[in-house]
């Protein structure tokens, strides 16, 4: 009698938690179009103007920020990620001043797998493909429009242009952007390719090399970075901070040799992905205090 009342209470518990669920995200998806809409009222060149104010006041507010941002997308199809939302986050990513972003997305191309170098093609940013799935990305900057001339210059939105032009609130002086360096990371790129070294190393285990390596941690883990970083063909900062669009929590596997001290934070599923919500996730990252075991 007892376990059919404990397996009664389950049901109810998981049937109220299933229906929280459910009309949480059906909230979400109606504020996402509200803000779509909103958004959709306005120019791009407006909507970078906003998101560059907005996020250089939030950059002034953080206490730290990541070098190296990850992006996994998990097979979660309620997440709803595609190039667009990817699109917008390398901008964000790089007006708040990140210096590289990895993507790692398990889905398959027919279930709409993001790949870096068709992002690239399809947008309007200026790009470049430096080696094996490493691909420079930078925005584009318009010149803007002349309203008013004098003799010292042109004056923009009351900005003051000096040799450059006055782009979104900023003063370029003869400056190019700044380019985000984008990494593609793909199943072959993690555990397996951890296996793989590993085997090797069993395979030579009675060579001088490799009995020298044992007798020194840290030369052995170094020579397994230094193979890893020969594998994917390009050397990377380790990930600080690493976004997940999935409902459950899970790193799918992601670089565990170069993820051990990263902050893993997951992306509501259904929440609308603009400059706002991007910034609420860096604030969450400035307040994590990694204490290294003191």
């Amino acid at each position: 009698m007892i376990n059919y009342l404990y397996q009664l209470m389950w049901l109810v518990l998981h049937i109220l938690a299933s229906i929280y669920e459910t009309l949480h995200f059906v909230l979400l998806r109606l504020q996402a179009l509200l803000l779509w809409s909103y958004d959709l009222s306005y120019n791009s060149t407006t909507l970078t103007r906003r998101d560059r104010a907005f996020l250089q006041r939030c950059k002034a507010e953080l206490t730290k920020l990541p070098r190296h941002l990850n992006i996994i997308i998990g097979p979660d199809p309620l997440a709803s990620v595609n190039e667009s939302v990817v699109a917008r986050i390398l901008s964000y990513a790089q007006i708040i001043g990140i210096d590289c972003v990895s993507l790692y997305d398990l889905r398959s191309k027919l279930d709409g797998q993001i790949s870096i170098e068709n992002l690239c093609k399809s947008s309007k940013a200026s790009w470049s493909k430096l080696q094996h799935n490493q691909f420079e990305w930078g925005l584009d900057t318009p010149a803007p429009e002349t309203k008013t001339l004098d003799k010292n210059g042109y004056k923009e939105n009351g900005v003051h242009q000096e040799n450059g032009s006055a782009c979104n609130g900023d003063i370029y002086q003869n400056k190019t952007p700044a380019h985000l360096k984008i990494y593609q990371i793909s199943d072959i790129d993690n555990r397996a390719a951890i296996a793989k070294i590993c085997r090797e190393l069993f395979e030579q285990r009675k060579t001088t090399k490799v009995q020298n390596l044992l007798t020194d941690r840290k030369q052995l883990e170094q020579h397994i970075s230094d193979e890893l970083a020969k594998h994917i063909k390009w050397k990377i900062v380790d990930p600080e901070f690493s976004i997940i669009f999935n409902r459950d929590m899970c790193t799918f596997g992601m670089l565990p040799w170069q993820t051990r001290f990263t902050e893993f934070h997951t992306f509501e599923t259904g929440r609308y992905v603009n400059a706002e919500s991007f910034a609420k996730l860096l604030y969450g990252y400035s307040k994590c205090e990694q204490r290294w075991g003191k």
